[in-house]
């Protein structure tokens, strides 16, 4: 008489869990997949604006974070980018690629792979169980015994923990996982949101609400180089937002929970030198009776100049023909590198992404299966590894569901 199908419980109906449950059917389980929602693939849907960034091609350890980044070597040499290309392709969604080798879905629709990812698991056999929110998960013999909220208990022989991270509560994130993974003995490495906008000390910043500016940001610390990019940063009522400084949040964030406070430098030119933006204030000057602010609105948004003046402490209203050479040059310098200073990161509803979670040194890249808790197995963004933005966090969430669900056999 041939052996019973393994009972897999799997808790979470995002991205790894709804592929961990496609593998688990596959290698033969009996899955049961518990989501706490009403709808599955919530956060997949507001990925990439609604068009779901399903990877991309610069996927390699250096685009990743947490205690130990190498962790995702591992991983991705057993079920990496082409793996999940392969995959996805079998299920319907070819890939296109986008900008700075973003992919995407054919469809460009994100409501499309959270559908076919549905339709897969069910095909393959899995049980969805919607609106079932799992509160306590016990030891019972080899397995496991899991509690509903509803006070219902399922046993099983194994468990993928796959209920997300805390950022971005609007779409059904919580600490759950984190509460779960932590009941069963797991170190939780503090969570601090990054992808997201930044707060900043500066209030004459809040004059440049609404301007949007292709500027270079550098995170210093003690004088070195924290992160950098180059892109849209969009000005605020609070700070900065836009591609370019959400790029650098994690950086800053990082250090500010610290109780380390960075420097942030804007470059408002940065395809030109110092002495050349001396040079272009000079010429835009040359009429020295008109005022300095009004010169300087030639070259950039008409609310600009006044801030920038003052951040550089020049008198924007004074004619530009009383203004020294020294403090042309200080525009040019702040122009250059206004300094601002993050303030509190704001709140995981605005993140995309939680750095921290679950502590990597207890968790097998192989399989994804705990060191600490035989039968468990931890994926996606309940793990302390974050990814930068363009992908890389659903690519690590796709690779560590696949190799949690084909470590079902029995």
């Amino acid at each position: 008489m041939g052996r019973s199908a393994k009972r897999v419980a799997v808790i979470g109906g995002g991205a790894s869990g709804l592929v961990a449950a496609c593998f688990a059917a596959d290698a033969g389980a009996q899955v049961a997949l518990f989501e706490k929602q009403k709808k599955l693939g919530r956060k997949i849907l507001v990925t990439g604006n609604g068009r779901c960034n399903i990877s991309n091609r610069a996927v390699d350890s250096s685009r990743y974070h947490g205690l130990n980044p190498a962790f995702v070597n591992n991983v991705f040499a057993r079920f990496g980018p082409a793996e999940t290309e392969d995959f996805f392709r079998s299920i319907g969604i070819p890939f296109v690629e986008g900008k700075d080798g973003k992919l995407f879905p054919a469809s460009l629709q994100a409501s499309t792979v959270v559908r076919c990812l549905e339709y897969e698991a069910v095909r393959r056999g899995a049980d969805i169980r919607l609106h079932r929110r799992i509160d306590a998960i016990g030891r019972k013999g080899d397995g496991f015994a899991l509690r509903t909220a509803g006070a219902e208990e399922h046993s099983f022989d194994a468990v993928i923990l796959a209920a997300g991270s805390c950022a971005y509560p609007p779409v059904g994130a919580s600490r759950i996982g984190y509460e779960l993974a932590a009941s069963l003995g797991h170190r939780i490495v503090d969570c601090f949101p990054s992808i997201i906008p930044l707060n900043v000390v500066e209030k004459g910043t809040r004059l440049l609400q609404g301007i949007k500016w292709d500027c270079s940001l550098e995170v210093l610390m003690g004088g070195k180089k924290r992160a950098g990019s180059t892109g849209e940063v969009l000005f605020t009522g609070y700070g900065i937002s836009g591609p370019a400084a959400l790029d650098i949040s994690r950086a800053v964030n990082e250090l500010v929970t610290r109780g380390e406070i960075p420097e942030i430098l804007v470059d408002f030119f940065p395809e030109m030198s110092e002495d050349d933006l001396d040079e272009l204030i000079a010429e835009v000057a040359a009429d020295g009776s008109k005022p300095l602010d009004f010169c300087l609105a030639g070259i950039m948004n008409d609310r600009m100049p006044a801030v920038v003046c003052g951040f550089a402490g020049v008198d924007h209203g004074k004619k530009a023909g009383d203004a020294s050479p020294a403090e042309k040059s200080a525009v040019a310098a702040c122009l250059k590198g206004m300094k601002l200073t993050p303030a509190s990161p704001r709140d995981f509803t605005e993140a995309v992404v939680a750095a921290g979670g679950v502590d990597v040194r207890d968790i097998d890249p192989r399989t994804m299966e705990s060191r600490l808790v035989p039968g468990l197995y931890i994926t996606g963004e309940l793990l302390d590894i974050d990814g930068d933005s363009g992908g890389f966090n659903l690519q690590f969430a796709w690779s560590t569901g696949a190799l949690a669900g084909m470590s079902q056999q029995r």
